[in-house]
């Protein structure tokens, strides 16, 4: 599945946690699952296609808001784009509570290396 979507201002929560996020118009994605995938993105209208990893749907350890995040994977983004493209590669696990965000932080490490695994990057 492709899709694409403007960037909004999200609650900073990701970047807390050593994950910046892309945060993502909720009303411009569509109905998917609710999970973290593997996938790529692209920074802009044309812009660089990057491997990535994406969040759908409830946040139970954060109690906030349901959300579509984009983290960029071995990228520094200096500027947000105003536009992202996202192309879904696989599902790598259900949305659950992690009860802390240290527990939470240690997850997304492992979804991080999954989607890394999953896209072949740096294989």
């Amino acid at each position: 599945m492709k899709f694409s979507a403007h960037v909004i201002s999200g609650t900073g929560k990701g970047k807390k946690l050593g994950f910046p996020t892309l945060n993502l118009e909720m009303s411009e994605v569509p109905e998917i699952e609710e999970g973290v995938y593997s996938c790529f993105a692209r920074l802009g209208k044309g812009g660089i296609r990057v491997p990535a990893v994406m969040h759908f749907g409830s946040r139970p350890t954060l109690g906030t808001e349901p959300s579509c995040e984009v983290h960029i994977l071995d990228h520094k983004i200096a500027l947000p784009p105003q536009y992202l493209t996202v192309e879904l590669a696989d599902k790598i696990r259900d949305i659950r509570d992690f009860g802390t965000s240290e527990k939470l932080a240690e997850q997304l490490g492992k979804d991080t290396e999954a989607a890394r695994a999953m896209l072949c990057v740096s294989c």
